[in-house]
């Protein structure tokens, strides 16, 4: 008995082909269709539900009087009856997901002695020799580079939050952090904390999926979106921090007539445009029909050429400049710091300078290694590193910042270790008033008692 490969239908004998094929035709004939106007994916899946699977007996009569797995259509093949205790074995769909695939290779799904199906249908082969990628080995090994990454970020960015968070704190606390850079810092600790926290309420959104599943799209589509707004906000901060430390070097009167506000204004406000421009291009030039997946219906998940343009030209422009501020900077306070007139706002100047120094090559090194990385299909190993590498810039970033600015910084130090004194001082007299004030009472009453007289 001859076997005819029949794609996502299994090896069938020729008797069992014909009667497939004459049904499915009689079904075409009844509802006055053409072959021609059916895909190829939806043809198979009336032949299996309504021919195959109905009529599974008559089609492989061999198979009728033992114990068997029936036919299961699992939405890409009619996985062919097949002993239990054995796997089917079946060539592979021609289409499905509108992505074509080999009939030479094949399939597989085992059957349970107990006459159940596997859970899921084996199409490793079919998915290494498509029109799509070999993605099932592949995601094995991403997944696990995955699942350290996500750990480090996660870790990473609690630790950025929370530091970020406690010079917050130390910068709103006390009256002599309120000067101009301080103000500008203070705006870069929140433009870095809100990234993170961001961050850590967008990794937590999908296990809310079940309790916001009518909303759970919009709100992850937005919370994208926001990603975004954040990671430009924490650029154009850096690039006020430079300007700042720019303009106080060379041209110190010009700082008379800027205010916070002005600074408030750019570091909030080109953000915003910079966004609202993005999202218009990225709503204009979204089609819909080429996404098939719930989620990527978003139209800012996919990337886009509009990004480069609309993002990635600003921060790139932002990083050269703040290079140039930095490397005039550092001329012009080490020429100054070479004279014997070298003044204490030179030093303090210094002191800004390599904070900046520190900062900027990690705020850019973070950026660059979003951009370009080694590809996981010639060199797993280097993408698995590159990903650990990249999780830990990216997440300890607000960490680092938090570092020169105010928890290194001698300024900050003094002003905090000030307040502790002071604090201990207070502490110390009121207690020493308490016990004074007790011990002269005491005295009052054995005085009072030794006349003979008792106060109450």
């Amino acid at each position: 008995m001859g076997l005819v490969a029949v794609p996502g239908f299994g090896f069938l004998p020729e008797e069992s082909h014909q009667i497939i094929e004459t049904s499915f035709q009689d079904y075409l004939a009844a509802n006055k269709l053409s072959a021609t106007d059916i895909p190829t994916d939806y043809s198979d899946d009336i032949k299996c539900n309504l021919i195959v699977i109905p009529n599974w007996k008559e089609i492989f009569p061999h198979l009728s009087t033992q114990d068997t797995c029936p036919p299961l259509w699992d939405n890409a093949s009619c996985v062919p009856p097949i002993l239990t205790g054995e796997t089917a074995v079946f060539p592979c769909m021609t289409l499905y997901n509108g992505e074509t695939y080999s009939p030479y290779f094949n399939a597989t799904r085992h059957c349970y002695p107990n006459g159940s199906w596997a859970a899921t249908t084996n199409y490793h082969d079919c998915m290494c020799n498509s029109t799509e990628d070999c993605t099932v080995t592949s995601k094995q090994e991403e997944n696990g580079a995955l699942e350290i990454s996500i750990i480090i970020y996660l870790v990473g960015y609690v630790l950025s939050f929370l530091a970020l968070c406690g010079a917050l704190a130390i910068f709103l606390s006390f009256r002599e952090m309120r000067c101009l850079r301080h103000k500008i810092h203070i705006g870069l600790f929140c433009a870095f904390g809100l990234s993170a926290l961001n961050w850590i309420v967008t990794k937590s959104l999908p296990e809310l999926a079940g309790y916001l599943f009518s909303v759970f799209d919009q709100v992850y589509c937005t919370s994208w979106v926001i990603t975004f707004f954040f990671h430009l906000t924490c650029f154009y901060w850096m690039f006020l921090e430079g300007l700042y430390l720019f303009l106080q070097v060379q041209f110190p009167l010009s700082l008379v007539s800027i205010k916070y506000k002005h600074f408030i204004m750019f570091g909030c406000g080109a953000p915003v445009i910079n966004m609202a421009v993005w999202i218009a291009l990225r709503i204009f030039t979204y089609d819909p029909s080429t996404t098939k997946d719930i989620i990527k219906s978003c139209p800012f998940f996919e990337t886009n050429g509009v990004d480069f343009y609309v993002c990635e030209v600003p921060i790139l422009f932002i990083l050269i400049c703040n290079t140039f501020f930095l490397i005039w900077i550092m001329v012009i306070v080490v020429s100054k710091l070479c004279e014997k007139t070298a003044m204490d706002h030179d030093k303090k100047h210094w002191k800004a300078a390599k904070a900046l120094v520190i900062v900027m090559p990690m705020l850019g090194f973070g950026y660059l290694i979003t951009m370009v990385g080694p590809d996981q299909a010639t060199t797993p190993w280097g993408y698995t590193a590159f990903q650990v590498v990249r999780s830990v810039v990216l997440s300890t970033q607000g960490l680092v910042i938090s570092l020169p600015y105010c928890y290194l910084n001698s300024e900050v130090q003094n002003v905090v270790k000030s307040h502790y004194k002071r604090w201990q001082l207070i502490r110390t007299v009121g207690r020493t008033g308490q016990e004074h004030s007790q011990t002269s009472g005491t005295a009052a009453s054995f005085y009072n008692v030794s006349r003979g007289q008792v106060y109450v």
